[in-house]
């Protein structure tokens, strides 16, 4: 009966969830995915030379990574209501500012101020589930946290497509800025105001070094893992146009080879949790990081649109299979007190690896070819499958050997009974 409780329980957190995050969540992403295609488009419009507008997508990512720490400390000083008002209004703020640009630099900061309330935003909703999810749904419910985000970047540029035209890009800007407006009022209406703990600041917790120096073992083993895992996946989006084009395929060919790839990333968002819960957190990074590793191992094979299909549709299924892994791996290891600053951290990692991935590519390709970057990051995936499969440490005990591990130690045999 208690497991039916317990079971029936997880099943209505899921369910909450829904309402008071994902589909929230869902329209921030969206309006995230509306922006990211035209930013570059954006820039040229307002006079910026190629590699000047290369400069203006990087300020998406960099105003990310560089808010992940002190969106740490704002949670932490304001607590998780409040802060995710700053950081909504840093988003309409910086969505305002590139709407009305009409030069690049105003671009530029409205770009990187957006990007901030984007991490602060994601940290929280990360803070959150992580901290009211049991150990038995965490996999669940950050993997479909992670899915509903990557289904909104695919939404947005649909919209953008939809309702933009090649002389008004600044559509996108209103396109996230209204998601953002009404993801924001819909977790204001429908949060749970039980919840007394998301309006309050956490306790004091340690200092940024310090977090590193008590918990230096996850981030030089899981942290490693999440740090080549985000360079794989953000190698992916760079490499595989570039190879599509390399072999002769055009613009349509290329998107519809990414856009099946997709697909088979954001349909594996719930398998994927359902594994990770089941059988637990190695079950899901070990074959997610094996098939990403394989997949760019495989790409100068791909001499067709039908081979370079098959390697992208690789490449997603280990995309997808490890959807909320690395937010699995971090809520697992965050310690009750100083939560914040831990998660923040570990988005930092995480964010960091999805900034190499493209650095990387470009030192390679321009150091040796595009034909030898894809195998070269390939190994480096193989090398971390390794690492993962040896260093890796199961945080989730899964129920079955939960069950077994109450067997022995109530069983008069047991060695670990304590002898009369």
């Amino acid at each position: 009966m208690a497991t039916g409780t317990k079971s029936e329980g997880d099943r209505a957190l899921l369910r909450a969830l829904w309402m008071r995050s994902y589909l929230p969540n869902l329209l921030f992403a969206t309006g995230q995915g509306a922006i990211v295609p035209v930013l570059a488009i954006a820039a040229k419009h307002l006079g910026a030379s190629s590699s000047l507008a290369a400069l203006i997508v990087a300020l998406n990512g960099l105003g990310t990574m560089l808010t992940d720490l002190p969106a740490g400390w704002i949670i932490a000083k304001l607590g998780e209501r409040r802060s995710t008002l700053v950081a909504t209004l840093l988003m309409l703020v910086g969505l305002s500012g590139c709407f009305f640009a009409r030069s690049v630099a105003p671009l530029a900061v409205g770009i990187f101020v957006q990007a901030s309330g984007w991490a602060i935003w994601s940290l929280v909703r990360l803070t959150n589930i992580s901290r009211i999810s049991s150990v038995n749904t965490r996999g669940r419910a950050l993997s479909i946290f992670g899915g509903v985000s990557r289904a909104g970047q695919v939404v947005g540029p649909f919209l953008v497509a939809g309702l933009a035209s090649s002389r008004s890009v600044t559509v996108s800007f209103v396109i996230y800025f209204l998601c953002a407006s009404a993801g924001y009022l819909w977790l204001e209406v429908a949060r749970d105001r039980s919840d007394l703990a998301a309006l309050f600041a956490s306790p004091a917790g340690p200092r940024s070094h310090e977090v590193i120096i008590t918990h230096r073992r996850e981030f030089a083993t899981a942290g490693v893992t999440s740090y080549v895992l985000g360079i794989l996946r953000a190698s992916r989006q760079v490499l595989l146009p570039l190879w599509g084009a390399h072999i002769g395929l055009d613009i349509t060919q290329i998107s519809l080879v990414y856009g099946l790839s997709s697909i088979i990333d954001v349909s594996l968002f719930y398998p994927s949790g359902s594994i990770s819960d089941r059988y637990g957190r190695r079950a899901v990074a070990i074959p997610c990081m094996g098939f990403l590793a394989v997949g760019h191992l495989l790409l100068p094979l791909a001499h067709s649109e039908t081979s370079l299909l098959l390697v992208a549709l690789l490449l997603g299924f280990g995309n997808g299979l490890g959807a909320g892994i690395v937010m699995t791996l971090g809520a697992d290891r965050a310690p009750e007190v100083g939560r914040p600053a831990f998660l923040a951290l570990w988005r930092l990692v995480s964010d960091a690896g999805a900034s190499s991935g493209p650095m990387l590519d470009s030192v390679l390709i321009g150091a040796i070819s595009l034909a030898v970057a894809g195998p070269l990051v390939g190994v480096l995936g193989v090398a971390a499958t390794l690492f993962t499969a040896r260093y890796l440490e199961e945080t989730h005990v899964v129920p079955e050997r939960a069950r077994a591990i109450a067997d022995a130690e109530s069983s008069p045999t047991s060695e670990w009974s304590t002898p009369e």
